[in-house]
């Protein structure tokens, strides 16, 4: 992020390792110009690759170091002259391209600069803005432990149109995730929409599918392209456990339990945003109730936007989400920690595709780690219709 307080220097933090490296070339270039030089015909131009020196060190260092291998290079030029004494145009002349490439470097090195500087605003700002929209949830939520993760596909800007809630209401438990059509801040302001209906209306409407409809309404409002839609998956959990979701074309929810993963049946409705345009019943009247799944303590539920499970790796095959959190299981004692896992789902996913372009990828994981009595017996069916 941004520079520390008092900190000039903006440029991006190079190793020292890097900075060795370079040095060394440096020195052992004008070393072996020398020996060459010393070992050679007056007649050769040897001396000449002199002027390489300061374009080596820029590669690693600032204007001030630029500056002193300038110095150095044009004293080991001129240092060779008694070797060669008729040739004091060709060491003026060198010694004059030392300069102006030792210039030129300490021009583009500081223009970089100020450029690492602008993107360091810019991603300060943008984060800031999508922290202000998108607020971590708490560490507890009702019975449950909460984590949620965030990754733009603008990877310096940190800034997308993923969005997820979570509420303790009358009704329980109520958690949002949704992906917004589209990208950058237009994508960021119609996410701030949606959170703002979901927030609003979670504590009021008495289902997902009257939810659904107020976070559909609110979304017809604000929009000012018809084409622009979101899709979201809406989730209840009861005291008891008992969980609904409503899928408005969104990907279903995965719960974790006893090493397995499992989708979580949902009653599937149209995307945010795109109601107004059908004959379709709206779900605040004719939709069916979401089918009922029983969670129970030491269940994980995740949920995630396809920025996740439409990951691909260099030959284009998706990222084995369900294949991969089994493996999590297998290799990671129970009970599960939420952050921790979303870690390393976001840090795995980004191994497998091996590439600096993706989706915008948003997590939210809620983890029943809390002591109380199970709402059914552990051999019982994940789904339970009600």
């Amino acid at each position: 992020m941004a520079a520390g307080d008092g900190q000039d220097d903006s440029r991006p933090a190079t190793g020292r390792a890097s900075k060795a490296a370079v040095l060394v070339t440096a020195v052992v270039l004008c070393l072996v110009v020398t020996v060459l030089q010393v070992s050679t015909p007056p007649s050769s131009h040897i001396a000449s690759v002199l002027v390489g020196v300061p374009a080596v060190v820029a590669f690693a260092f600032g204007p001030p170091m630029i500056l002193g291998s300038a110095v150095v290079a044009a004293g080991v030029r001129w240092a060779l002259l008694p070797a060669e004494p008729e040739r004091v145009g060709s060491a003026v002349g060198t010694t004059v391209v030392i300069c102006v490439i030792a210039v030129l470097s300490c021009f583009v090195v500081r223009r970089g600069e100020r450029e690492s500087a602008r993107l360091q605003k810019v991603s300060s700002v943008a984060e800031t803005a999508q922290r202000a929209v998108l607020r971590p949830p708490p560490e507890t939520v009702g019975r449950f432990r909460t984590a949620a993760s965030y990754r733009a596909a603008a990877q310096y800007a940190r800034i997308g149109g993923d969005l997820y809630a979570v509420a303790d209401t009358d009704y329980g438990v109520r958690a949002l995730i949704a992906d917004v059509r589209g990208k950058g801040l237009g994508a960021v302001s119609t996410a701030a929409t949606v959170l703002g209906s979901f927030h609003e209306a979670a504590y009021l409407e008495p289902s997902l599918g009257l939810l659904a409809g107020r976070l559909d309404t609110g979304l017809n409002r604000f929009l000012p392209d018809d084409e622009a839609f979101v899709t979201a998956l809406l989730i209840q959990i009861a005291p008891d456990g008992l969980t609904h979701a409503y899928s408005c074309g969104h990907p279903p929810s995965l719960v974790l339990r006893d090493g397995t993963v499992q989708e979580l049946p949902a009653t599937p409705g149209l995307p945010l945003g795109l109601r107004a345009l059908t004959d379709c019943p709206t779900p605040a009247t004719d939709a069916p109730e979401p089918p009922a799944t029983r969670l129970r303590p030491g269940d994980t539920l995740l949920l995630y936007t396809d920025g996740i499970a439409e990951t691909r790796n260099t030959s284009g095959a998706f990222y084995p989400l369900t294949t991969r959190l089994t493996t999590y299981q297998a290799t990671h004692p129970a009970p599960v920690d939420p952050n921790h896992l979303l870690t390393w789902l976001l840090d795995d996913a980004q191994d497998y595709s091996r590439a600096d372009t993706y989706d915008d990828a948003a997590l939210l994981a809620l983890a029943w780690l809390q002591e109380g009595d199970e709402p059914g017996e552990r051999g019982e069916s994940i789904t339970e219709t009600s």
